[in-house]
Parts: structure tokens; C-alpha cells; sequence
């Protein structure tokens, strides 16, 4: 690599990683805020996963029209004025006197941080060459694992100082100084080599494009793996293995957060040799196909072993499972390959709605599930495992959809 195209990677890459690695701030620090926020408002596990599920849910209402605004325009205008959103979530969040305004603020956040992560997706798609999307996806993602590690120890640090409303005041700044590196420090985007003004409607053009990407027979083979295997990473890191913590092994908040901490770190490491090892996957002639699986299966299998705490240590069990889901870059890179650069964003929207609809539904499912196993008679500690254990069952039920659907689909052609 040459030393302007090193200048360039800097140029586009850090401005789209500031942004991501905020988002994944808010995105996980309720692992942490969930004990101070449960004691201010008297929160149910039931809804203390449906008030950190609200990001999720948000999130995912974003990213259908995502695609289309990201294929129409400028990545970073459209990250920009969501950016916006976020910033004002966060400062809501701060002054909320209840669960309702803490709910709209939270979805705030959500729905003003959609962009983080596909903007800067499809400004790779748009300024580097095939073979380096997996690396450099995987490159944005460890950076976004930077931001869940500031939102464990550091954040409970910060807490007898500022509070948890000092925390949401403290991020929104720090919005509103992204926004302004967006705007004066990313260099100009290229257009799509083969975009074609469209006279369509936005809302038309949105839904023919939602239909070919789920139309496509690589994007199906997808969807379970979306919602249970990444959303169900999504909701377990960001909320739920706090309460893990703490609940099956009697850690103090500082104790879980450090734990945390630990195992944010190990994603980061993984996410780091994912990138490193992208290109070389594709010299040696791996499939993204076989990363996935193999990642899936790695992601089970060890979950399956911190569940019946068969390991002797929780951090190391959780921090092994957390790094199998490295492989989530890989998924995004297969469903933006499967499409030409024109419908980039939208393909890689489409799957990201999913996986947000799934860490929706597994952030609110495990609380709804503890909750009833606790009505049940259950103690806590059976009702946490319990309902974990549903989230492993639905785990493999997605990798027998990537190995089955195939052969289906051509039983179906042969009749």
C-alpha cells in the first residue's frame, strides 16, 4: 500500500469509526446502567429489557429507508442528520423523570445512531476494492468494540461522579463533535460507478429494493443466523450478561463491570484478527459460507458450555463465546457481494434490519422469559439459565437453516 492510499483509508475510515464507536457506547452501556436504572424506576426484568430494546427496535424501523437514502445520497449527509437524533436522545435521556421519557430517549438513540455502522459500509464499498471489504468491515467493528469497552469499567468509574444522567449528557457532546468531523474531515465520496438516477418514487424504490434483496437465495439462508446468532449477540452484550454476571455468580457491579470489561477486550482482539485474516481467508480459497457455519457452530457449542458453567472460569467461557461472534463481519461482507455497488446499501441494511429486529426480540424475550420462569417458581438463578438455554435452541435451529436451505432449494427445482 502506498502512502496516499494509507492517507485515504485514514481519511474515510476514522470519521465513520468515531461515530460507530459511540453508537456502540449507548449500544452497551445499559449492561452497566441496568443496576442503577432497575433501583431509580423499579424495572421487571420484562421491562428493563423492553427499555434497552427500544435502541434495537428503532434501529431496526431505520434501516428500510436507510438503504434507499444511502444509495441516493452522500453517506456522510446521511449519518450526519441522524447523528442529530442521537444527540438529542442521549440529552432526553439525561432529564427523563420516568420510564416513558428514558423509552423515547433511548429510541432517540437508536434511531439517530442507524446509520453508523452502514454509512461507513457503503463508503468502503464505494472507495476500496472488493477484496478488501471482510478486512476493513471487520477493522470497523473492532473499533466499535473499543466503545463497549468504555462502556463497562470506565462507565462504572464515572457513575459516583456524574451519575447516570452525567453519562447521557457526556455522549450527546460527544455526538455533536462527530457530526462535526463528518462534515470537515471526510474527504469527497465518489459516486457509484453504476448509479442511475431514478425518477421512482423513495418510498417505491425502497420496497422494490427490500423485495430483491430478500428475494435473493444467499440473503434467505441468512435470516435465522441474523436474528438469533448476531441479534441474540447484540441483545446478550449489551444488556443481559450484566445481569449474567451478577445474578449466577454473585459479582458486585464493579466486579461484573471488570468482567465485562475482559471480555469487550477479547472481542476486539477477535475482530482485529478477523480483519488481518480476511484477505488471507480469500487467498486460501475459503468460502464466506464455511467462515459463517464455522463461526456458528464455534458460537453454540461454547455457549452451550458457559450456560451449564462447564468452564471454571465465567469471564473466560463468555469471552470465548463473544469471540466466535466475530464472524459477524463476514456475513455483512457475503450480502453486500451478492449485489452490485448501486444497491450496496440497501442489501446491507436489509440484513442489518434483521439482526436489529432479532436483538430486539432476544433483548426483550430473555425478560419476558425470566419473568415468567420466576411466576413459574422458579429461583433466579433457573429462570436466567432457562431462558438462556432457549436463546442456544434457537441458535442451532440458524445453523441448520444455512446447511438445509440449499439442499431444498434444489429438491424444489428437480420436481
Amino acid at each position: 500500500m502506498t502512502a496516499p492510499q494509507e492517507l485515504r483509508l485514514t481519511q474515510v475510515f476514522l470519521p465513520f469509526a468515531a461515530a460507530y464507536f459511540l453508537s456502540y457506547v449507548m449500544r452497551s452501556v445499559n449492561a452497566v446502567l441496568s443496576g442503577p436504572l432497575t433501583e431509580d424506576l423499579s424495572l421487571s426484568a420484562s421491562e428493563l429489557g423492553l427499555l434497552s430494546s427500544s435502541y434495537f427496535l428503532t434501529f431496526a424501523a431505520m434501516q428500510i429507508p436507510l438503504g434507499t437514502l444511502l444509495d441516493r445520497h452522500n453517506p456522510r449527509n446521511v449519518e450526519s442528520l441522524l447523528l442529530v437524533l442521537a444527540a438529542i436522545g442521549c440529552f432526553l435521556s439525561a432529564i427523563a423523570d420516568g420510564f416513558a421519557m428514558l423509552w423515547i430517549g433511548r429510541a432517540l438513540i437508536g434511531a439517530g445512531v442507524a446509520a453508523c455502522l452502514m454509512a461507513s459500509y457503503k463508503a468502503f464499498r464505494l472507495c476500496f476494492s472488493a477484496e478488501r471489504q471482510a478486512s476493513i468491515a471487520s477493522l470497523t467493528l473492532m473499533v466499535g468494540s473499543l466503545g463497549s469497552l468504555v462502556a463497562t469499567l470506565p462507565i462504572e468509574i464515572m457513575l459516583p461522579a456524574i451519575g447516570w444522567r452525567g453519562v447521557f449528557v457526556l455522549t450527546g457532546f460527544l455526538f455533536l463533535l462527530s457530526i462535526a468531523a463528518l462534515m470537515w474531515f471526510l474527504p469527497p465520496m465518489p459516486a457509484a460507478p453504476d448509479h442511475q438516477p431514478s425518477d421512482r418514487r423513495f418510498w417505491s424504490e425502497t420496497i422494490a429494493g427490500v423485495r430483491e434483496v430478500f428475494a435473493h437465495p444467499e440473503v434467505q439462508r441468512l435470516i435465522p443466523y441474523a436474528i438469533f446468532t448476531h441479534g441474540g449477540f447484540l441483545a446478550v452484550q449489551s444488556l443481559w450478561i450484566g445481569p449474567w454476571f451478577r445474578t449466577m455468580h454473585g459479582m458486585s457491579g464493579p466486579e461484573a463491570a471488570t468482567s465485562l470489561l475482559i471480555i469487550g477486550i477479547a472481542v476486539m482482539l477477535a475482530h482485529l484478527m478477523m480483519s488481518w485474516m480476511g484477505i488471507r481467508f480469500a487467498r486460501w480459497g475459503w468460502s464466506l459460507d464455511n467462515i459463517i457455519v464455522i463461526g456458528c457452530l464455534a458460537m453454540l457449542i461454547l455457549g452451550c458450555a458457559a450456560v451449564l458453567e462447564l468452564w471454571s472460569s465465567p469471564i473466560l467461557a463468555w469471552s470465548l463465546v463473544f469471540m466466535s461472534s466475530a464472524v459477524t463481519a463476514t456475513g455483512y461482507a457475503k450480502v453486500s457481494l451478492c449485489f452490485g455497488v448501486a444497491m450496496a446499501g440497501r442489501a446491507t441494511t436489509a440484513i442489518n434490519f434483521i439482526a436489529f429486529v432479532g436483538a430486539f426480540i432476544v433483548q426483550w424475550g430473555i425478560g419476558v422469559l425470566i419473568d415468567l420462569l420466576l411466576n413459574f417458581g422458579l429461583d433466579d438463578r433457573s429462570s436466567m439459565r432457562g431462558a438462556f438455554a432457549v436463546w442456544l435452541a434457537c441458535q442451532a435451529f440458524a445453523v441448520a437453516w444455512i446447511l438445509i436451505l440449499p439442499r431444498w432449494r434444489v429438491a424444489g427445482r428437480t420436481r
